[in-house]
Parts: structure tokens; sequence; C-alpha cells
């Protein structure tokens, strides 16, 4: 494959369809959400711009196991009364090598917020968009079918792997939501592919993907000196089983065992349960472990700047924004086949390597230490090339881009409307 050769986002498919709306859509829109991720912000914003009149309503600021400031932007945002539950997200464990691994146990939080009638009925909605397959979504669907002129879209973040084994209660709410949605939104084609299984209409979905933060995203030169940055890894995210950082840790320990004359530096930002794990980890000489701890984004920025390569080996993700943000900043991902992110944004030799963190075989096609050969051994030219690419990649997707999918459908639903009511 040529250097000029990229591969872009796959287009997600009939629905993924767009038109450019120069004046404000004649529409209220209420969005409801758990938090807003610094991330979402410029996403929402991009809808707020779209829409005469758009107001968000959150279950919480920020949940317990989440480490960053709060910041909503321009945002018009009404934090709800909400009842919190602490749950525990068990995945199932897959089957490699002989072996029963990748399962991990999980905290999640599950909100209940219990005014959204109240809420909705105080802003009189055009259109309803809730997050997510749950309480939230139930109360949003309800509020729309006592008035017939409210739409409702159910946003929704998942792909297939992280949506196994989610219990038979669930499923029947799932069955019924998406049955009685106006229109659902899906953050990537594996979701896509979910929701289609679980009897979506296919002409009531739209794209509502993610977006690196353009505030803090890094967007200098992505030319790097390969003797400086090359043998850096970054690893970026909480410190958890379900990110699978000890198992990588392991894998990374038994390539430099079989690799003695080769360094190579994990640096690792995030912190979570494993850290301690992390600390003492008994690394063999040639691997060099560093503990950053949270980095704010700016430094964030500054650590991709200075790095090879990121590594992401998560056992589970609905996306992993990450993968969006190292792409941006010209750095190959060793990503997990278990983030949706990879899967859709990462090919093999062109801007990174995709593999699967539960294949323990390192003689395999799809072991970190066959990805591993390949990153190393590229010349410093191939990888000039490879990280241009990078950022080519990943050049389309942008707060606007990532809105746009949500943006039509509310068109769709005022054009229904001919023309939407007053608001």
């Amino acid at each position: 494959m040529s250097s000029e050769s990229v591969t872009p986002m796959p287009s997600a498919g009939a629905n993924d369809r767009v038109t450019r709306h120069h004046a404000p859509l004649p529409a209220r829109v209420v969005f409801l959400t758990h938090y807003i991720p610094l991330y979402q912000v410029r996403v929402l914003e991009e809808i707020a711009r779209s829409v005469r009149d758009f107001h968000v309503l959150i279950s919480t600021p920020i949940e317990p196991n989440r480490h960053f400031k709060p910041d909503w932007g321009t945002l018009d945002v009404t934090v709800q009364k909400t009842l919190t539950l602490r749950r525990r997200w068990k995945h199932p464990a897959s089957a490699k090598s002989g072996d029963a691994i990748g399962g991990f146990v999980d905290p999640l939080y599950v909100h209940l917020p219990y005014d959204t009638s109240a809420q909705l009925s105080r802003l009189r909605p055009d259109v309803v968009m809730s997050l997510e397959l749950g309480a939230r979504s139930l109360g949003a669907i309800r509020y729309c079918k006592r008035n017939a002129d409210c739409k409702s879209i159910l946003c929704t973040y998942m792909s297939e792997h992280t949506e196994q084994n989610r219990g038979a209660l669930r499923s029947k709410l799932r069955g019924y939501l998406v049955r009685n949605a106006d229109a659902m939104t899906f953050n990537g084609p594996s979701c896509e592919r979910y929701l289609h299984s679980v009897g979506a209409d296919p002409k009531k979905l739209y794209r509502l993907s993610y977006a690196a933060d353009d505030r803090t995203a890094y967007q200098g030169s992505v030319s790097r000196r390969e003797s400086d940055v090359r043998s850096k890894l970054l690893y970026v995210g909480q410190l958890s089983d379900r990110k699978g950082v000890m198992p990588m840790l392991d894998q990374l320990a038994g390539y430099c065992q079989r690799n003695p004359t080769r360094l190579v530096e994990l640096r690792l930002a995030g912190s979570g349960p494993n850290r301690e794990q992390v600390d003492s980890f008994s690394a063999p000489d040639n691997l060099r472990v560093c503990s950053l701890g949270n980095l704010s984004a700016g430094e964030l920025a500054g650590e991709m700047s200075s790095v090879g390569a990121t590594i992401a080996p998560t056992l589970a993700d609905e996306w992993l924004l990450v993968v969006n943000e190292a792409l941006q900043a010209g750095l190959p991902v060793i990503g997990s086949v278990y983030a949706q992110a990879t899967t859709t944004l990462v090919r093999d030799g062109v801007n990174g390597w995709q593999y699967d963190p539960c294949q323990v075989d390192p003689e395999k096609t799809q072991s970190l230490s066959n990805a591993l050969d390949q990153y190393f051994e590229l010349s410093d030219t191939a990888m000039a090339d490879m990280r241009s690419r990078c950022r080519q990649s990943i050049a389309h997707c942008t707060p606007r881009w990532a809105a746009a999918g949500a943006i039509q459908a509310i068109a769709d639903f005022v054009e229904q409307c001919g023309g939407g009511r007053d608001v």
C-alpha cells in the first residue's frame, strides 16, 4: 500500500445521510444523559447551534470513578433529582489457547432520575434525546407517548461485544424501548449491527459518533525523531481489570524476555484499582514501566508528542476515544479488537495494528507480540509515512461530523411536522 493510501472510517450505511442546515432548526430539544464527559461537550454544542433551543438534563455532575473537573462549555445544563445505585458489570470470559480468559467485573453506576416527567413538562420539548436504554430512556418514551407532538431519539453507545450477558430483564426493557422510539442513534458499525439484531427499524437509525475534543487534542507536528520515541509506548485510561492492564504487562514482559536486546518503555497515564499491582510489577531489565497518574488534557497532549505509539489493551469498550486522540497526534494504535474504535478506525499496517489481548500465544497472528514485531521493524521512513496516515485517517472525525446524524434526525422530525411548532 502506498504512503498516500489512507483508510477512512467506514460509512455507517444508508442512514448516514447529512444535509447542511444554515439556519437553526425551529425545534426545542432536550438531551438526557448521566453526566457530560469533556469530549462530548463539543458534539453537544454543535447540536445546540443547529436548533433554536437546546437543554441538557444530567443525572450527576460527575461519577465517583471519573477524574476530571466538569466543564459544560456553553451548554444549558440542569442536574436532575436522581437515585444512583452501584452495581457490577460482569463480562464473560472467552476461550483462547484452551483457557477461559478475558472476563472481568467492573463497577457500574446506575442512575434513576425521578423528576424526568416534571422537567420535560417544564421545558415542553419538541424532541427528547435520551442516552442509553434504561430508566432514563423509559421516562423519555413515556413522556413522548403522553405528548404526541414530541418525538423521541434514543442515543445508544454500545458494541456487540459489550452487550454480552446483559440479562433477561434488561433485554425485555430494550425491546420495548426499541419498538417505541421514533429514532435511534448509533456510535459505530458494531452498535448499528446490534440494534438491527434487537429489532430496530433501519430507517429510524442515525449516526451519533465520538470525536476528539478539538480544544485539547494535540495539533502539533506528527514528525518524530524515531531514535527518541520508538521505544516508548503510551497507555491512557483507568488501571482496571476491564482495561486489560495486567494482561498487557504480562505480555509485554514476555515479549521483552524473548527480545532481550530490545528496550521498551511503557508509560501509563491514569489511575485505578490496579495501581498497586502496576507499581509492584516485576519487569525484565529491558522493560521500563512508568506510572504517570492522572494527567490533564493539556498534559496528555504533551505526552502524546513524546512517544512512539499508543497501546490500548481493553477487554471491553463500546468505543475508546483515546484511539481518536492518538491518531490525531500521529501515533499508530496497537489496539484491542474489543474496542469498537479499533475495529472501526485502525487498519493493520496503515495507521496501527489490531490485536486480541486474550490471545496469549505469541506465535499467533493476532497476538500483541506479533503487532509489536511489526511496529518495531518498520523503517524510520515507513513510520514517518504511517504517522501522516494516522492523522489523515481521523481528519474528518470532527465534532460537527459526529453530531451531523443527530441533527439530521431532528431536521427530519421538523419536516414531518410541517416546519415545527412555535418554540
